[in-house]
């Protein structure tokens, strides 16, 4: 079974039409500003499925890339539609975007203290957020360091707050943890995380990028297990390297 994944949503794509867009007769709604009512179509055959827009106000992305024409979608590629990112894929791929399912290991997306920092956060108070966050994102780090297994959303959510801190902050050391938890699971980061680190990296002191290399190096190792999607957003992140050093 082909699946659209939105967030921590799981959409079967059943054969047919299946439609997003701010319409609530779409099969995927989007409460997005950015999205026409009708944005784009996936069309599943037994062949594959196939993306379309739907001459969409502000168009489709595909692997960061706006689309002209109807695309085969291969397992992985990342669809980008506003400001929300979706990922294709098939159900039997669950397990890789779930690292093991412990419910130990799941930390609610940093519960009180996140919601907390989120406040503190939308204040522009970058400190106050950072001595709530700072010793759950290290402990959560130091897991995943030693081989813990945590869920790909909870590792993405601190990266997200990581971020957030390191640019409201200026501490470029926040930026070198976030290359160090990827390094970990040898993972890439989703381009909306990506995007951010360009972002912060640009605006704020440069990274630490000894770690950011080493990141790297560990990353081309894993170059023939990468899709198209992961190798645009590595590429995103060399281009980064070589700009800053």
């Amino acid at each position: 079974m082909l699946v659209l994944r939105h967030g921590p949503r799981e959409l079967e794509l059943p054969s047919g039409r299946f439609l997003i867009g701010r319409a609530e007769s779409c099969q995927l709604p989007l409460d997005d500003p950015l999205v026409s009512r009708h944005h784009a179509a996936i069309d599943v055959t037994a062949g594959g499925a196939t993306l379309r827009d739907l001459e969409s106000r502000n168009g489709v992305r595909l692997n960061g890339i706006r689309i002209s024409a109807p695309e085969r979608l291969s397992p992985g590629d990342k669809i980008g539609i506003g400001g929300v990112d979706l990922i294709f894929g098939e159900q039997s791929d669950k397990a890789a975007q779930t690292l093991v399912q412990i419910p130990t290991q799941r930390m609610a997306a940093f519960g009180l203290l996140g919601s907390l920092a989120d406040k503190a956060l939308g204040l522009g108070r970058g400190e106050e957020a950072e001595r709530l966050l700072g010793p759950q994102i290290e402990e959560l780090l130091e897991g995943v360091e030693r081989g813990r297994r945590y869920e790909v959303a909870t590792v993405e959510r601190g990266c997200e707050y990581t971020l957030r801190i390191a640019n409201l902050t200026g501490n470029p050391g926040w930026m070198a943890t976030v290359f160090r938890f990827y390094r970990a699971m040898k993972r890439v980061p989703p381009s909306s995380l990506v995007d951010e680190i360009c972002a912060v990296a640009r605006k704020r002191k440069p990274p630490n990028l000894d770690e950011l290399r080493r990141y790297l190096t560990v990353m081309k190792a894993e170059g023939g297990d990468l899709g198209p999607s992961e190798r645009f957003l590595l590429g995103r992140l060399e281009g980064l390297e070589r700009s800053l050093g």
